[in-house]
């Protein structure tokens, strides 16, 4: 049997579970404590006399306003729990990035050579005068030809649409790469250029380039080499062992294209005589 059954169960000003054993007079009551007992909740102890019984559960305003300040504490407590997390993520990222942008910036200094700064510096100072653009068609170009400017040449007009401005990469083993994009708002892909004080350091740049390019080539490390792309700078010089390779190698392709040729109207001829 349930004690709902037993009687009215009510709750007291402190907060106790009662059931209702008698009416004393109009203001109090005979009441029994309820406990829990085996999961169960029954009527306990002795029966004691109450006033001021309520249908639910109450709460004082102390006990209410002590439960808000717990809840406001616990919230509180997360969100700045959260805050700080999220600072010391940020404060250890930001370590993260200084200690490399630290590391970075001394192994440059250690591993840069003196040619490569002093190069930079003639730029600084407009000492600069040519550059070798080591590109699909290799070349020398004079400062002040269509290397700096954004030429548009379409349909025949010629107009400036503005300078292209030179980029300089950099990496922490002191190598300083200078590349110009296409077009003067830094759009379209980037050539490598090689910033020169006059033709023939540029046409000596050229040249060593070249000469590993051919190296490689002589010796089987590079393939599909061709010396067309170096034919428009003005002194450069192939060496001669590269180049009877080449034409060597182009000859053979030229023969093997023959034969095919030959065998294709033979074997076309006979289709005719059938």
């Amino acid at each position: 049997m349930g004690i709902a059954s037993m009687g009215d169960i009510k709750y007291t000003s402190d907060g106790r579970k009662v059931l209702v054993v008698g009416k004393l007079n109009a203001e109090q009551h005979i009441v029994q404590e309820i406990f829990i007992c085996g999961g169960q909740e029954v009527p306990s102890g002795e029966n004691f006399v109450v006033s001021g019984l309520h249908d639910e559960p109450v709460e004082s305003w102390k006990e209410k306003n002590l439960r808000e300040l717990d809840e406001r504490y616990d919230k509180t407590k997360k969100e700045i729990e959260a805050r700080i997390g999220k600072a010391h993520r940020r404060l250890n990222l930001a370590e993260s990035k200084s200690k490399h942008r630290a590391g970075a910036l001394l192994s440059f200094a250690q591993n840069s050579d003196s040619e490569q700064l002093q190069t930079l510096y003639a730029f600084m100072a407009g000492e600069i005068t040519h550059f070798f653009v080591n590109a699909y068609s290799a070349e020398i170009i004079t400062w002040g030809d269509n290397l700096p400017y954004d030429v548009d040449s379409w349909g025949g007009r010629l107009s400036i649409d503005g300078m292209k401005l030179v980029t300089l990469f950099g990496n922490s083993k002191g190598r300083l790469d200078y590349r110009i994009n296409r077009y003067s708002d830094g759009g379209g892909t980037n050539t490598r250029i090689v910033p020169c004080r006059s033709y023939e350091e540029a046409l000596a740049k050229a040249q060593s380039v070249l000469d590993v390019e051919a190296e490689l080539y002589v010796g089987g490390e590079r393939k599909g080499w061709s010396p067309d792309r170096w034919l428009g700078i003005d002194g450069i010089k192939v060496p001669a062992d590269a180049l009877e390779k080449f034409t060597a190698k182009k000859r053979e392709a030229q023969l093997a294209r023959i034969d095919n040729l030959k065998a294709e109207i033979a074997d076309l001829s006979e289709k005719l005589n059938d």
